[in-house]
């Protein structure tokens, strides 16, 4: 039984020394071509890289502009907003550019509120109420 093992673990050492003595040499010839490709198309390479390259700057510098053109437009409401929360003594929230910059308002004097004494309606009227009035 011990011959057997010993056999079969001499034939798969035999098999992999023959597969490492074969494709190590393949290897090398493979990376010798694609050594040899690259200096060849080397003119073709650069250019399609730098037509790859001057895409993408043409592409950032439209999406640039279009997000400029989007962050006039919403300072331009902000602006809005915190003019007419001011003229109201309202207070006053916003953040923008998904929470990076916040602005906070809050008016300086104190809201009147209704004394607890009035009869303040919380709710809306039934319909019931309504048509008999």
């Amino acid at each position: 039984m011990n011959s057997f093992k010993e056999c079969i673990k001499n034939l798969g050492l035999f098999y992999l020394l023959i597969l490492i003595i074969v494709s190590i040499p393949l290897l090398v010839v493979l990376v010798v071509l694609g050594i040899k490709t690259i200096i060849d198309l080397r003119y073709w390479l650069l250019g399609f890289g730098t037509i790859l390259l001057t895409a993408a700057i043409v592409i950032l510098y439209k999406r640039r502009k279009k997000y400029s053109e989007e962050f006039k437009k919403d300072k331009e409401e902000i602006l809005k907003i915190l003019e007419q929360a001011i003229s109201l003594g309202h207070d006053v929230d916003i953040s923008f550019m998904g929470g990076l910059l916040k602005i906070s308002y809050r008016s300086s004097h104190i809201k009147d509120l209704p004394s607890p004494k009035e009869n303040t309606q919380l709710l809306p009227k039934s319909v019931s109420d309504n048509s008999s009035a």
